[in-house]
């Protein structure tokens, strides 16, 4: 091999470090104390859009119900028997019960089983009740629109986070983080007796979580920093 193809593959290998450098640096996760995170949540109402408690019964609301009903007619019929048979247990109807109302957004949201282990939401505008698109269901959302979901799985479930961006009238994915070392159900599957929130933004750029720690074997409480480079990235993800 002549010394150019060495520096070549040197220089190959160096641009590719640097590369999985940056990736990695996209997210800052630490460890925090139960008492930083009570300390944090205590703030949430500042930093995080809560779907309201109800639902008014209005013309648009009816339009949502009724456009979305019409969606799910129009899907395969095979695909139509799956989701009745996702939530058997609980039913499943064209009604408020299914709906998000995000007043701060505008936006009404009807959930959507994708499978046993994820939702969807079928968006509209809470003010014309015309359908916006689709996007995976959110477990958080901040004061920017920005909103964060955990991809489900059949079993194991690995933190698997998802992180979405508003742009017009469509959603899409801009960037994503997965740990395995990190349980992705404990926050969806919240304890009753509970009082602090699984998960939930501070400051419009740091998100918090409670999780499980398969290598501590015991619970834990994360911070996730979304670097600047994350929070401006331009669109070109999903949907």
């Amino acid at each position: 091999m002549k010394l150019t193809d060495k520096r070549f593959w040197m220089l190959l290998i160096v641009i590719a470090s640097v590369a999985v450098a940056s990736a990695q640096a996209v997210f800052s996760v630490e460890e925090i104390s139960v008492v930083e995170y009570t300390n944090a949540e205590k703030e949430c109402s500042r930093y995080n859009v809560i779907p309201a408690d109800s639902i008014p019964d209005n013309e648009i609301v009816g339009l949502v119900l009724k456009e979305s009903q019409n969606k799910f007619e129009r899907l395969d019929s095979v695909i139509r028997q799956e989701i009745h048979s996702f939530v058997d247990s609980e039913g499943f109807g064209f009604n408020k019960q299914r709906l998000l109302y995000l007043p701060e957004l505008k936006l009404y949201g009807f959930v959507i089983p994708d499978n046993p282990f994820d939702d969807s939401v079928w968006w509209f505008d809470a003010e014309s009740g015309r359908y916006l698109c689709d996007a995976a269901s959110p477990t958080a959302i901040n004061a920017n629109g920005i909103y964060v979901s955990q991809t489900g799985h059949d079993c194991d479930w690995p933190l698997d986070l998802r992180f979405f961006r508003r742009a017009g009238d469509m959603f899409y994915e801009f960037e994503s983080y997965k740990n395995a070392q990190f349980n992705g159900e404990t926050f969806v599957y919240q304890q009753e007796d509970d009082r602090l929130r699984p998960i939930f933004w501070h400051d419009n750029s740091t998100l918090y979580l409670k999780t499980y720690d398969h290598k501590s074997q015991q619970r834990v409480y994360l911070k996730i920093k979304v670097q600047q480079s994350v929070r401006n990235s331009k669109k070109g993800g999903r949907r």
